[in-house]
């Protein structure tokens, strides 16, 4: 039988294992593996190699791990006494049984051993289905141009070679991936094609794949109860035959059939029943999937403590495994359960997730794509450089031959002319074609460099924001320095306390390029507190928040206000003699978020302040170039720095204006982290 298309995020992934095999084995019970186990020990080196591969793959079912054993042993058995044949069929049962529990990786790694081998003793018919397991693990993963490929490549051996193979299997894989692009006609041609081509005995086994398939278009179409109908004759059919990994498949697909008909506890018992049959197979895509489908269940009852353990047993399941679509998919259920259950913070953070793994899928197409584009050119270069080379040595060869015919002058000069005039056109016509072709390509790249370039850029950004830190902590560093210099036990540890809260809270939020606003305060409230310790008291400050501001709504780039902080500070309040005070305040502007940092200290002269600007601190220049970042979300003067004072009243006020509206720097940011 073939594999089944894997659905929308609130449909079942459906079963892999019948395509990582050329023949379907039904899954015997432990006698006929006891049965296997007595003929082994009795039979020759050849036929006992035969058997154990049998035996291994009939055990995939039941224990995943004695089943790869008793293969790995059939190999080393074929290598022993040279059957490759033998040694060809273990190496592709043990990638199919990884392939079937979502290991791909060392799934991979055992069809690519098993391909060099068939190559080399020209078994083309094991590459065919090499190539079809190929197209399941890409299509599993999410990579369907790969995917297809593969499906395709298999197609042109058998027409090319005319093996005269059964290749109903990858017709219906092929039906599956145009259903996953969302081209249902032409998944509907495929899945009927496999019919017309089937070449083996078991039909009916066929004709249910095909039917799965349908049932799943029905659900794409939102027909549930015609769905329904098609999965419970399915179910009938596997539990006939005792197919315990598609078992665990069609109680998934039931329960997701109840689910969208609202009967909730229909839907709850078959989710349970092949949530049991994956863990029971060791089927991490499978039990993921119940996981997925067991928390979609809950959030629509509002159960949302039980939708939350399903949703972490989803997330935790799928580190196992490849594929970032999943894990896409899994943090997109997990902030719409956090979002109901109003925990918005840890709503944000899967929200986020969802949106970078959504960008790694689309980094990672991109960079495929550049690949496989300079790979064409430099190839095109090479051919070139090859015509070129003939060419010059076909006009040598016509010189010598004129040499050594002088007598047929006339004659051969016809005869060259002729010559060079129709390969001066065929020339003429295949440069200006290349040519045509490469201007092509050169623009592809030149786009394609412009994208790696915009994302070089995004991540000059990141730097600069990670530079903040550093030059966060050797300041209070040195702070803690001065204190325990000057003997003052108390404060020192006072303030080293403070530092470590403070560091413990910076070090936490360094993940995030930016920070809602509540948490840039308590940072920011932080800072000046243990300033104010370092200076033994000697300024007063305060804080205001306009109560219109949404402190968890807003995001700002973390610590970009901190530097102006610390400039009141240290070279506005410290140099006064007399009372000092530090004012900062957080106000609403529309769309702008207004930061106010006020002081009474003794001011900045312009003039002196230019001699300053050839030894600007590393923290204001790194902050003045984030600042520039944000111009292009704003038309407005973003910093405004005033002298307060007339006469013997003098103060600083920097005014920080901050857009609200950064999504698509965010978003890229994030992307590049």
């Amino acid at each position: 039988m073939t594999c089944t298309k894997p659905m929308k995020p609130f449909q079942s992934i459906l079963c892999i294992s019948a395509m990582f095999c050329c023949t379907q084995f039904c899954v015997g019970q432990s006698k006929e593996i006891d049965s296997l186990q007595a003929l082994i020990e009795t039979t020759s080196d050849t036929a006992q190699i035969k058997l154990m591969i049998d035996q291994g793959y009939l055990l995939r079912s039941y224990d995943r791990k004695k089943a790869i054993d008793i293969l790995e042993e059939s190999v080393e058995k074929s290598k022993g006494i040279g059957f490759i044949r033998g040694e060809i069929q273990g190496l592709f049962s043990i990638g199919a049984i990884y392939g079937m529990t979502g290991s791909y990786g060392e799934s991979l790694e055992y069809f690519n051993k098993c391909q060099d081998l068939a190559a080399k003793h020209k078994d083309f018919e094991r590459i065919l289905h090499i190539y079809n397991s190929y197209g399941i693990i890409y299509k599993n993963i999410g990579d369907y141009p790969t995917s297809q490929s593969y499906y395709l490549k298999g197609l042109q051996l058998v027409d090319s070679l005319q093996l005269g193979v059964d290749v109903s299997s990858i017709y219906m894989n092929l039906g599956v991936l145009h259903d996953l692009m969302e081209q249902e006609d032409k998944a509907v041609e495929s899945y009927e094609k496999a019919l017309e081509v089937h070449k083996g005995p078991d039909l009916e086994n066929l004709q249910n794949s095909v039917m799965v398939n349908l049932a799943v278009i029905d659900l794409d179409k939102k027909n549930y109860r015609a769905a329904l109908e098609k999965f419970l004759k399915i179910h009938a059919f596997y539990e006939k035959r005792e197919y315990n990994i598609d078992l665990c498949e069609s109680h998934s697909n039931i329960g997701n059939c109840y689910i969208r008909l609202e009967q909730w506890e229909k839907a709850h018992e078959h989710l349970m029943k092949s949530l049991e049959l994956a863990q029971q197979l060791s089927m991490e895509q499978q039990a993921a999937t119940a996981y997925y489908n067991l928390a979609d269940l809950m959030l629509r009852q509002n159960k949302l403590d039980e939708a939350i353990g399903y949703s972490d047993k989803n997330l935790l399941t799928l580190e196992k495994t490849d594929g970032y679509q999943r894990k896409q998919e899994a943090h997109e259920m997990a902030y719409k359960i956090y979002e109901a259950a109003g925990q918005l913070p840890k709503a944000i953070y899967h929200l986020n997730q969802t949106m970078a793994y959504k960008d790694s899928l689309l980094n990672e197409t991109k960079i495929k794509e550049i690949q496989n584009l300079q790979v064409q050119h430099d190839v095109y270069l090479k051919d070139k450089e090859i015509k070129e080379g003939e060419l010059q040595m076909a006009l040598l060869n016509t010189e010598v031959l004129l040499n050594n015919k002088r007598l047929a002058y006339m004659t051969i000069i016809a005869v060259l002319l002729l010559f060079s005039a129709s390969l001066l056109y065929f020339r003429f016509s295949a440069k200006k074609k290349s040519n045509a072709v490469l201007m092509e390509k050169n623009k592809l790249i030149s786009h394609q460099n412009e994208v790696i370039e915009s994302m070089n850029v995004e991540l000059e950004k990141r730097m600069l924001r990670a530079q903040m830190n550093p030059h966060f902590i050797f300041n209070s560093l040195n702070s803690i320095k001065h204190l325990v210099n000057s003997g003052d036990r108390e404060n020192a540890l006072k303030y080293l306390s403070k530092f470590s809260k403070l560091l413990r809270q910076v070090l936490e939020s360094s993940v995030n390029v930016s920070l809602v606003l509540k948490e840039e305060i308590e940072l920011l409230k932080i800072y000046v507190e243990l300033e104010a310790l370092r200076f033994d008291n000697s300024f007063s400050y305060s804080f205001h928040v306009d109560e219109n501001l949404d402190l968890y709504q807003n995001e700002i780039p973390m610590l970009l206000v901190q530097p102006y902080i610390e400039n009141a500070i240290v070279h506005g309040l410290l140099p006064l003699e007399g009372p000092k005070n530090l004012q900062i305040s957080f106000n609403d502007r529309s769309d702008h978020i207004e930061c106010i940092i006020e002081d009474n200290g003794v001011g900045f002269n312009p003039k002196s302040n230019k001699d300053k600007e050839k030894r600007t601190s590393r923290g204001m220049s790194i902050t003045e170039t984030r600042i520039n970042a944000l111009k292009k979300f704003s038309d407005q003067e973003l910093i405004k720095i005033e002298n307060l004072g007339n006469g013997d009243v003098t103060g600083t006020r920097v005014t920080i204006t901050i857009p609200k509206d950064q999504s698509s720097t965010s978003e890229q940011e994030k992307a590049i982290a």
